[in-house]
């Protein structure tokens, strides 16, 4: 199963299936197997526009991998890592059930994947991965809109941000299971809306390390590597990226290139250097865009608003902020877009290099 789970955050889904079929030929080895099995559907569906397809047919194998796991259950009530498993695989339900809106669903299995880890933690208090899923839950109904919070919290408890970042932290250091996994949660938190970079920076390395085949770990490291001013850092695993799509290596195909661009010019603009910045974020708008990354596109948009604006040209500032906001796409880039379209940008605080 760990030789899987290397699989799956190493992007590479067909060998973690050979992995997983290995895994159901063990005796009792149905459940995590068949658990796996699922895991690669999901990962899989990462790298389609549309992944509604593949989620559904996550669905329906999750679906039995519980079927299997709670027959397991009844017959070893036990047994803390069959608990673990099903908070698990509750947990990657309730996921993909949200990514479907199908948000009652959601809530029940997020309700049945709590209650597992917690089970899990009363029959072996040092089965420490069974944190990952309790701190999980802890940090994300804690960052729960306000009008929503009252709703959700007629079915689950409240969450609490700082301790679920501790739980998730106990993990990294100490997990058996989902030692990698907890780590990569961190670098998205901790180099995200924690902005606790120093941290992250260190799983970011870590993970690179380990997980050359996932662009997603190279982005995260070279942007947080920048928010600590190692402009020389930042670039040279940003330039790494570059090598391997001009390789062609899996994962780092054409699709790409809006992406790499836009992250070169946000890391220009973080030192100061504009001009080259605005370069690689217009190259970041012009290139063909696959409709997963246009999120991509609206930060190139921002991003670039956010410079005309440090340079004091607040018409085509205000200009990209409305391209930005013309895209069709979700997330952070159009919520700062329409704030320095109100507000113009004047730049920010950098940390001690």
């Amino acid at each position: 199963m760990l030789r899987a789970t290397d699989r799956l955050l190493d992007l590479d889904p067909d060998g973690a299936a050979v992995e997983c079929r290995a895994l159901l030929a063990l005796p009792e080895g149905e459940v995590p197997g068949k658990f796996c099995l699922s895991l690669v559907t999901l990962t899989r569906a990462e790298d389609l526009d549309d992944p509604t397809p593949e989620i559904d047919r996550f669905l329906g194998q999750v679906e039995e991998t519980i079927a299997a796991a709670t027959a397991r259950e009844h017959a070893h009530p036990d047994e803390a890592e069959v608990k673990l498993l099903l908070g698990l695989a509750y947990g990657s339900k309730a996921l993909a059930e949200g990514t479907r809106k199908n948000y009652l669903a959601s809530l029940q299995a997020v309700r049945e994947a709590q209650r597992r880890f917690t089970e899990a933690l009363q029959l072996d208090p040092n089965l420490v991965d069974a944190y990952y899923g309790i701190g999980v839950y802890d940090y994300a109904l804690s960052r729960l809109p306000t009008l929503v919070k009252p709703l959700v919290g007629i079915v689950l408890p409240k969450g609490d941000a700082t301790q679920g970042l501790k739980e998730i932290e106990q993990v990294a250091e100490q997990g058996s299971y989902l030692k990698t996994t907890a780590q990569m949660a961190l670098l998205r938190l901790y180099g995200g809306e924690e902005e606790k970079y120093p941290q992250a920076l260190r799983y970011g390395r870590e993970l690179l390390a380990r997980y050359p085949g996932n662009p997603d770990v190279y982005f995260a490291t070279a942007n947080v590597a920048s928010e600590l001013g190692n402009l020389r850092e930042a670039l040279d695993i940003a330039r790494r990226i570059g090598r391997q799509m001009e390789a062609g290596q899996s994962h780092f195909g054409p699709d790409l290139a809006a992406r790499y661009n836009q992250l070169l010019g946000k890391l220009y603009m973080d030192h100061g250097e504009y001009a080259t910045a605005v370069t690689f974020f217009d190259r970041a708008i012009q290139v063909p865009t696959p409709p997963r990354y246009r999120w991509v596109t609206a930060w190139a948009w921002t991003r670039s608003g956010m410079v005309f604006d440090l340079q004091g040209n607040r018409d085509e500032a205000e200009r990209r902020y409305r391209k930005a906001l013309a895209v069709v796409s979700e997330g952070a880039a159009r919520d700062m877009a329409r704030r320095y379209l109100d507000t113009p940008y004047r730049g920010k605080d950098r940390p001690p290099s």
